[in-house]
């Protein structure tokens, strides 16, 4: 479904023409609903980028770190910490520099302990945005294949919008069975057929208890 497709149906399931204006509002507050809620293999990005002092300006499209490593001079993943962790590990090592083993971030920078002492290549993977729709960009891969979030939660929002209390529950409930859905399609997608045995997950639901299979 392209843009000007979801903005046709959500005023046809609305029944009204007076709302032109506020379309693009409900479907900006579903995408920072989604960018807030899924975590996706579609969502997926790995980027390189060169780290030779301790802050690194992070992708634009940055959401959420899955991973971040070293790639030259000792192949070496990071660990994440708190922005405390790293001021406490600095004072205790005198603030040397050396090769880094710990990132946090803030707001939308990389912050690296100890300090770089010479360039290193990172490699990124993380979660980037959704691709927001515009009229220059008129589909990404909710749209296209899960377009019935867009719907559902467009609609939600033009209810509460609307003051109309008795349709927002509906469409609520509309909008989480098209969650749960696309999250147990990346279960499947993960873990395909078999026993199911604890694993931790890498995409999809968080906090919960996963499973991966087991065909032995």
């Amino acid at each position: 479904m392209t843009y000007s497709e979801l903005k046709t149906k959500i005023a046809s399931y609305l029944n009204r023409s007076d709302l032109t204006s506020e379309l693009d509002g409900f479907i900006d507050q579903t995408e920072a609903e989604l960018n807030r809620r899924l975590r996706t293999s579609d969502m997926v990005k790995r980027a390189t980028a060169t780290a030779d002092g301790q802050y690194l300006s992070l992708p634009t499209d940055w959401l959420e770190a899955i991973n971040i490593e070293i790639t030259s001079n000792n192949f070496r993943p990071l660990m994440q910490q708190t922005i405390e962790s790293l001021d406490l590990y600095r004072k205790s090592n005198n603030n040397r520099s050396g090769q880094p083993m710990y990132f946090s971030i803030v707001d939308n920078t990389l912050e690296l302990a100890p300090t770089p002492d010479q360039s290193y290549t990172l490699q990124l993977t993380y979660y980037e945005k959704i691709s927001a729709l515009s009229d220059s960009n008129t589909s990404n891969f909710i749209s296209t294949n899960h377009s019935d979030l867009y719907l559902y939660g467009a609609l939600k929002h033009a209810s509460i919008f609307l003051m109309e209390d008795e349709r927002v529950p509906l469409f609520e409930r509309y909008f989480e069975r098209a969650i749960k859905e696309l999250e147990d399609q990346e279960e499947k997608k993960q873990f395909g057929k078999g026993s199911l045995l604890p694993r931790r997950r890498t995409y999809g639901k968080r906090k919960k208890n996963i499973y991966y299979m087991d065909n032995t």
